[in-house]
């Protein structure tokens, strides 16, 4: 039994002192919880190639195009985690009153994978959009079909390179790079337009892998089942339980992140130098270099997509309804509100009697503060109505 505070222990005999917890034994506070912006990157490089003119001098073309100036750009790609909400109706189960229902829940990717093979929604969709983006940029998406189809016994993830692809390399080979030849293919713009419409194939591709099969009979060919018993405890109204995806929403967007260039020469070291980096040039490369610059994006440079990008999660949500209308006929639906009047009348006799004693308990107290210390005389039960 403690005391209260600012209490001497002469007034509470029983009291006992807490120990005191030595300094050392005592863990440093936890750090306060941050808000994580939970996004998603991908890393894009694209390179283009100026051949360089000299005067009097053989061109590029002439020395087999072994003289150039080679630029790289690299695009960052983001998604950023908007929030959660409902997503599309999956089953609906009204249940009658008393009635009792087992639903029976399989998941479409449980039939497709192995116990190895089983991954979260944000890897299924790291994965295919390795797989799709790779596709389009490398304009294979003719073989993107036979790539899925031939791929009968693996996830998604078996076909997207591995661990390269959920870091985002290209699935197979992680040093495979996109080349163009027009400068137009590397503004943000079409750049941030090719990997939106990746995102949402992706995320069709997504929905379809993690779909949900809800029924009321239970697949004997299908082994992982999960059964949910829902039951309608109301004695004359229906419940309307309506089930839905939970899906999550993510913003998409694309930013420049870095350019940079090179000469590609003979007898000439191939490093990768910022655009400010130009001192080291002679006169005539400064300038085709900064000329070659001007068509190619800025630094910095973001578009946004104008929708958000929805995947689903491994979970669904039951939205119960109560029938608008009564289904008791009106002898019944009286009885059941004579009962609960009952009820009422019963709780409200409990609550009074409880109030009853909190008075007669105040009512010694005053007479203990007056000195009065005989024995306590309970007041006179009220007669009855």
């Amino acid at each position: 039994m403690s005391s209260p505070p600012n209490a001497s222990d002469q007034d509470y005999p029983c009291h006992v002192d807490l120990p005191v917890q030595d300094e050392c034994c005592v863990s440093p506070c936890d750090p306060p919880w941050r808000k994580d912006e939970q996004c998603i990157y991908w890393y894009e490089t694209r390179y283009f190639k100026v051949p360089l003119r000299f005067d009097n001098q053989p061109t590029a073309a002439d020395l087999g195009g072994r003289i150039y100036i080679e630029f790289r750009v690299i695009y960052e790609h983001k998604l950023c985690l908007l929030g959660k909400q409902h997503g599309p109706l999956l089953y609906t189960q009204t249940l009658l009153p008393g009635e009792k229902v087992t639903l029976y829940h399989s998941d479409r990717y449980r039939r497709i994978t192995t116990e190895t093979n089983r991954f979260s929604v944000q890897t299924t969709f790291t994965h295919f959009l390795s797989l799709v983006h790779e596709a389009r940029t490398s304009n294979t998406m003719e073989f993107l079909a036979d790539k899925l189809s031939t791929e009968k016994g693996s996830v998604s993830g078996s076909f997207g390179g591995g661990l390269a692809g959920a870091l985002g390399f290209p699935s197979g080979s992680a040093s495979k790079q996109t080349s163009v030849t027009d400068h137009t293919m590397l503004r943000i713009g079409a750049v941030a337009q090719t990997f939106n419409q990746s995102v949402v194939q992706a995320s069709q591709m997504t929905h379809a892998e993690r779909s949900v099969v809800i029924s009321n009979y239970e697949e004997t060919e299908v082994a992982n089942i999960t059964r949910r018993t829902i039951q309608n405890d109301n004695e004359c109204r229906a419940v309307t339980y309506f089930i839905r995806k939970i899906m999550e929403l993510w913003a998409l967007s694309s930013k420049v992140l870095e350019i940079s260039y090179r000469i590609v020469a003979p007898n000439l070291p191939s490093e990768w130098h910022s655009l400010d980096d130009l001192a080291w040039l002679p006169a005539v490369l400064q300038t085709q270099v900064k000329d070659a610059a001007k068509n190619l994006p800025k630094v910095d440079e973001v578009v946004v997509a104008p929708r958000p990008i929805s995947l689903p999660t491994d979970g669904t949500v039951y939205d119960p309804e109560l029938a608008h209308c009564c289904s008791c006929e009106p002898q019944r639906e009286a009885a059941i509100q004579i009962r609960l009047e009952k009820q009422k009348a019963e709780a409200l006799k409990a609550c009074l009697e409880l109030q009853q004693l909190e008075l007669e308990l105040k009512r010694r107290q005053m007479l203990l503060d007056n000195g009065e210390l005989g024995p306590f005389t309970p007041s006179p039960a009220p007669e009855p109505l």
